[in-house]
Formats: structure tokens, C-alpha cells, sequence
């Protein structure tokens, strides 16, 4: 994890308090992070292949299964 971003460990972290995939919006309320961090930092781990998206209505986030 040193090699993430502050806000991406942010992510990462509260991610993994879940057991299912989450929305954004969810993230955002437990994060105190704004709008723009919380997208850039999920496109940055998705990028990087730490963070999975999937296309559902909302789209939701989980952690890669290399965690």
C-alpha cells in the first residue's frame, strides 16, 4: 500500500469493509472525501486493476481479488 495515493488508500480501506460491491454514492458517505477525489482515486485503482467495476444500475466498486 505505500504506493498509493493517500486518498486511494482511503478507498482501499473502506472497500474492504465491505462485503459486497458499493456504490459511489456509498463511498462518498463514508469517506470524507470530495466528488472529484473519490472519482479520480476509483479510476486511478481501477487503472491499475486493484479496483473492479461493474455495470449494474447504480455501478458498483469492489476490491480486486489480488487483495
Amino acid at each position: 500500500m505505500n504506493r498509493l495515493s493517500p486518498v486511494e488508500q482511503k478507498i482501499v480501506v473502506e472497500l474492504s469493509k465491505f462485503d459486497e460491491p458499493v456504490s459511489r454514492e456509498e463511498l462518498r458517505q463514508h469517506l470524507d472525501l470530495s466528488s472529484i477525489d473519490l472519482i479520480n482515486g476509483l479510476q486511478s485503482l481501477q487503472q491499475r486493476y486493484l479496483v473492479s467495476k461493474i455495470k449494474a444500475d447504480p455501478i458498483l466498486f469492489n476490491l480486486s481479488l489480488l487483495f
